[in-house]
């Protein structure tokens, strides 16, 4: 299975804010650091996690990104919706339906 760019930094994203045990916002220049994706793309991707209620985000100078829920209480499922939205999967040809 592939996929997108969007979602596995999404993925990578979600993971690291994992590993914060004090749950404190990380910033999302913090984030792209770690793993080196382009800064403008990962908070691109950020946003859409905080626009599914993943994540929550918190502005200002001590502000960032911190996960919404329990880290088990969070699907691959989830990311991937947040990312690539809610249309399906697959699609069958006409010759199937």
């Amino acid at each position: 299975m592939k996929t997108s760019e969007g979602v596995e930094w999404a993925l990578r994203t979600c993971l690291n804010l994992t590993w914060v045990e004090d749950g404190h916002p990380v910033p999302a220049a913090a984030l792209a650091d770690y793993f080196k994706p382009p800064p403008a793309y990962l908070g691109k991707q950020v946003q859409a996690l905080a626009r599914s209620e993943t994540v929550s985000s918190t502005s200002g100078p001590r502000g960032g990104f911190r996960l919404a829920r329990k880290s088990q209480d969070i699907t691959v499922l989830d990311v991937v919706v947040a990312i690539e939205g809610t249309e399906e999967a697959f699609r069958c040809p006409r010759s199937c339906a």
